[in-house]
C-alpha cells in the first residue's frame, strides 16, 4: 500500500501531462484546419513533448512500485546522463 502512496502522485501527474498534451492535439488540429500551419506545428511539438513526460513520469511510478514491492523491475531505465550523445 505504501508504494501506492509514493506513486500515486506520480501517476497523476502522468495523467494531467497526458491530458494536456491531448487538448493540446485538439487545438493544433483545429488551427491547421484555419490555416495557421505555423501554430499548429508548434502546438502539436509541445503536445510530444508534454507526452513524453508523462510516458516518463509513468515509468517512475512502475518503477517505484516494483522497488517497492520486491519484484523484478521493468524494462524502464533513467537515462545516464554521462554519456555523450
Amino acid at each position: 500500500m505504501m508504494s501506492n502512496q509514493r506513486s500515486g502522485p506520480l501517476r497523476e501527474q502522468a495523467m494531467e501531462a497526458l491530458q494536456e498534451s491531448t487538448t493540446m492535439l485538439e487545438v493544433a488540429r483545429n488551427l491547421l484546419r484555419q490555416g495557421n500551419r505555423t501554430e499548429a506545428q508548434r502546438l502539436e511539438k509541445e503536445a510530444r513533448n508534454k507526452r513524453s513526460v508523462s510516458v516518463l513520469l509513468m515509468a517512475k511510478a512502475n518503477a517505484l512500485d516494483n522497488a517497492t514491492s520486491g519484484r523484478l523491475p521493468s524494462h524502464y531505465h533513467e537515462p545516464d546522463s554521462s554519456r555523450a550523445h
